[in-house]
């Protein structure tokens, strides 16, 4: 484990000239939509070496300030409700990014092993295999917790004080502020938060983990085990009188935090009965899909196959798909997802025969509906054929 440190000087180690030509590369390669003043990566990138130049020219003389961030609401996989984003602009996100190079990696000695959202190495994966491994060992009920509006309820005070904890650099921490309180451009007119830090915003990834870093230890010092994944967090027992106890104490430290959580979603959860939790399934045999996520899935590959779409050639909707198949695939790669699998190929063949044949001038390609090998010989992937042997012999025992 890295050694814990005091950052007593980093601005000058944020506004290195390699580590902004990281920042901007890492930035140009995540890509995403540009912020209230225009400017896209395709237009930061036309002159990158200049609006670097200038960037670290107002930072090395104390005249960056952060702009507004632009409100966007996307959909909320599995649900009606929108999540809403605040998209930083373009050189706000290359200078999060740059700081978030430099602090990360010290903040990393702070962080609890429990942690696994945001973080090298570490992934809903990791997770789930920690969940797993802790059914293993004799916990079999818990509390999936559920903090109401989280990243809206963020208190910038508090925030601060653990940010000086580790980094007594005034003016890093000053750029931190400058983030938060940047406010958000909305239908034309800007609001100034006076809490919370805007999902989208590159750093505030590692902001939500300072932030909920003191339940992770409050957890741990009580006699807890967890998996948390940013805000979504996972209290494991052996017992149901332990998982009142849990919750008591969760909800104590999530007060003393400023944060509540919502009595309505918050729920006592068992392997017997099964359980989802960051879009897998734990049931008292293993893991499978959860139902959020099969429900997105459906949605997605709908989306694709629909047969109102004009007349696209089938080989044009398969590409289409093709990154969804993979994306979703390659998730729930591990777990015991053979049937299901093999079960939404077959479905997934039978959309694309629909709209093969509702089009009149793809017909012409074959006299009677596609065959699975006619869809392989498009392109098609296979949910089944993603699972290795090996993985396919693990998952059947």
């Amino acid at each position: 484990m890295r050694e814990k440190r005091i950052l007593h000087s980093a601005i000058d180690k944020v506004y290195n000239w390699p580590n902004l030509r990281k920042a901007s590369r890492k930035v140009m390669t995540n890509r995403g939509s540009g912020g209230v003043d225009g400017m896209s990566v395709a237009g930061w990138k036309r002159n990158e070496e200049t609006y670097l130049k200038t960037l670290r020219r107002k930072l090395i003389r104390r005249e960056y300030r952060s702009r507004p961030v632009r409100r966007l609401y996307i959909d909320k996989p599995g649900s009606k409700k929108k999540r809403p984003l605040g998209i930083p602009t373009i050189v706000d996100r290359v200078c999060q990014q740059a700081v978030h190079n430099v602090l990360a990696p010290e903040f990393e000695a702070y962080f609890h092993e429990g942690s696994h959202g945001f973080r090298p190495g570490r992934s809903t994966k990791t997770a789930a295999k920690r969940i797993e491994k802790l059914r293993r060992k004799g916990y079999r009920v818990g509390v999936d917790i559920d903090i109401k509006g989280f990243f809206d309820n963020v208190d910038h005070e508090i925030l601060m004080g653990l940010m000086r904890k580790v980094v007594k650099d005034r003016r890093v921490l000053g750029l931190v502020r400058g983030w938060l309180k940047a406010g958000v451009l909305e239908e034309g007119n800007v609001k100034y938060l006076t809490s919370g830090t805007p999902q989208g915003g590159v750093i505030s990834p590692l902001l939500s983990n300072v932030y909920l870093t003191p339940l992770d230890n409050a957890l741990e010092d009580a006699g807890y085990q967890f998996v948390r994944y940013a805000d979504d967090v996972l209290i494991l027992c052996r017992d149901a009188e332990e998982t009142q106890e849990a919750l008591e104490c969760a909800r104590t430290v999530l007060a003393m935090l400023k944060l509540e959580m919502s009595e309505e979603k918050t729920k006592l959860v068992s392997f017997a009965e099964g359980f989802d939790f960051l879009g897998f399934h734990f049931g008292k045999r293993g893991r499978g899909v959860g139902t959020k996520s099969l429900k997105s899935f459906y949605l997605k590959v709908r989306e694709s196959t629909r047969r109102n779409q004009g007349d696209i050639p089938l080989e044009k909707v398969i590409r289409k798909l093709n990154p969804v198949i993979r994306g979703w695939g390659n998730y729930h790669l591990e777990g015991r997802n053979v049937g299901l699998f093999t079960k939404l190929d077959k479905w997934i063949r039978n959309r694309l025969r629909s709209y093969y044949w509702k089009g009149w001038r793809s017909r012409a390609m074959f006299n009677v509906k596609p065959s699975k090998d006619d869809l392989e010989r498009l392109g098609l992937l296979s949910l089944r054929c993603m699972i290795k042997p090996n993985e396919l012999q693990l998952s059947l025992f």
